[in-house]
Formats: structure tokens, C-alpha cells, sequence
């Protein structure tokens, strides 16, 4: 269930199953667990809001792509859409794979509903620098050519390692319109 629209921002965070965005949330946050993770695809099957005290609410969604369809039905698509108070959607992306169809899928529909969103490469601690750079600037090049509504930084983290939360934390800030 949605909760009522207020006017505390919201960002969200999407990408396809198994990407981590559990696993981020809970690094953002610093609190191990407060969003279940599993390394099983698509363990997250509804929306999950987490309000960080009456500044900010994170948004769970259910992974597209595997097994994912009854997920990303149009209460999602809905809810993108029409939030007033919806201020960023982060697309997860794991730099290893690239972007996908699903992913490219998911970039067009909200470039066509005039949504803002960023790109946000996960595990990048999976990846040596050169081969994680690389992939980088693939992403980055393709998001020029294609991406429509796309915020131009691309952003690293590893929930593991906890590299590149402060920067992504700030871009929250920043696109929430905080001014903490």
C-alpha cells in the first residue's frame, strides 16, 4: 500500500532484480537490516517506504526484469507518474553487465513521462578501476546518445566497501531540495 502523498520528498530507487538495492538502503542509512536482503532474485515484491525522520522517505521498488511483470504492474507505473512529491528515481545499474534492454526499457518510459532520474553504478568493487572506468564511460556514452531526462552525473557505490555513499547521499540532498 502507498502511503497518503505528503510533502516530505521522496526519492526512489529501481533496477533489475538481484542489483542491490536493499543493500543500499541499508548503507545509506548505516543500519544493517532494516531492509531485508536476499541474494535470491526478486525477494522484493512490493513498494517499501522507509522515512528518514520527517526529512526524507526512501522507496524500495521491486526489481524489474526476472520474473518481475505482476511487480511492475501500473500501481508502480502509476505511483512514477503522478507522485507530487516523488523529487529523483535512482536507476541501479551493475556496471559488470551494463545497461540492459530492461533497463533501456525502463529509461524510455520515464524520459516519456518527463521524469528525472540518475544512474547509480552498484558493486563497482566487483570491478577492477580500469575495467570499472570503462564501463563507465560506455554507460555515460550511451546515456547521452539516448537518455532524455537523465541527471548527467553517473554515481559509484559499493554497499559493500561503502565507496561512494557520501556522494550519493549529497545528490539525495541535493535533488530533495534539503538544504541540510
Amino acid at each position: 500500500m502507498i502511503p497518503e502523498n505528503t510533502a516530505i520528498p521522496e526519492v526512489v530507487f529501481i533496477g533489475r532484480s538481484n542489483i542491490g538495492k536493499s543493500s543500499l538502503i541499508n548503507g545509506l542509512v548505516n543500519r544493517n537490516g532494516l531492509v531485508k536482503t536476499s541474494s535470491k532474485p526478486g525477494h522484493t515484491r512490493m513498494m517499501n517506504f522507509f522515512k528518514i525522520g520527517d526529512k526524507l522517505s526512501l522507496v524500495d521498488m521491486p526489481g524489474y526484469g526476472w520474473k518481475s511483470r505482476d511487480e511492475w504492474g501500473d500501481m508502480i507505473l502509476s505511483y512514477l507518474q503522478n507522485r507530487k512529491n516523488l523529487r529523483r528515481i535512482y536507476i541501479l545499474v551493475d556496471p559488470s553487465h551494463g545497461l540492459k534492454d530492461s533497463d533501456l526499457q525502463i529509461m524510455k518510459l520515464l524520459d516519456g513521462s518527463g521524469l528525472s532520474y540518475q544512474v547509480v553504478l552498484t558493486k563497482m568493487d566487483r570491478l577492477s578501476r580500469t575495467k570499472y572506468g570503462s564501463s563507465k564511460a560506455e554507460i555515460e556514452a550511451q546515456l547521452v546518445k539516448d537518455a532524455i531526462c537523465c541527471f548527467p552525473m553517473v554515481l559509484g557505490v559499493s554497499s559493500r566497501t561503502r565507496d561512494g555513499l557520501d556522494e550519493l547521499r549529497a545528490a539525495i540532498v541535493k535533488a530533495s531540495q534539503l538544504g541540510l
